[in-house]
């Protein structure tokens, strides 16, 4: 009898301490929720605070943008200016034809014009660089690769109609020059050939 009262007894104390592990994993998981919660209000605060940084940078991107719009429009101005400029020039020097000053001033008013024209592309480049960037903002890297594309052929210089044809003109030349030299070379060697031979 001793015996199975003692086991009755360690029965009991092992009850007892099941029921301190079954009250200490509530407590722990009350605990684990509170933690879970905690976490989550982190993880949405964090996104709140990424969301703004977001869009700053954004907005950012966007004034940089109406600034470099706000440039174009400034240089056309002066474009448009240089132009009265210019026919004014031109007036001057279909009078005084032997004036080399007025010579160099025409020719200072068309340097002008080009290197302005050549500032609107570079914008407009710039621009649609920009606009590339403000897209990508925010976006994993692994996902910006159409917009790597995008942004590359926006940075081609395509030749115009005159450039085409300029270009084309060459690389004939340059084949039927080379055509040529080394059909006079073959020439020569097939008639030293025989010469010695």
């Amino acid at each position: 009898m001793a015996k199975t009262k003692k086991a009755a007894e360690e029965a009991v104390v092992e009850e007892v301490k099941e029921v301190k592990k079954t009250k200490k994993t509530k407590e722990e998981k009350l605990v684990e929720k509170k933690n879970k919660k905690e976490d989550k209000a982190k993880r949405k605060e964090k996104a709140k605070l990424r969301k703004q940084e977001i869009l700053i940078e954004k907005k950012k991107y966007e004034d940089e943008i109406d600034n470099i719009y706000d440039s174009i429009k400034e240089t056309k101005k002066n474009i448009k200016s240089e132009k009265k400029n210019l026919k004014l020039a031109k007036k001057d020097l279909r009078k005084d034809k032997t004036n080399k000053e007025k010579e160099n001033i025409v020719k200072t008013y068309i340097e002008n014009i080009k290197k302005s024209k050549k500032e609107i592309k570079d914008n407009k480049k710039l621009i649609s660089k920009k606009e590339i960037e403000r897209s990508n903002v925010g976006k994993n890297p692994k996902e910006t690769f159409l917009g790597d594309v995008l942004e590359e052929m926006h940075l081609v210089k395509w030749p115009s109609k005159f450039e085409m044809v300029k270009y084309t003109i060459a690389t004939l030349f340059f084949v039927l020059f080379f055509a040529g030299f080394f059909f006079l070379i073959d020439i020569i060697f097939s008639v030293i050939k025989r010469l010695v031979g």
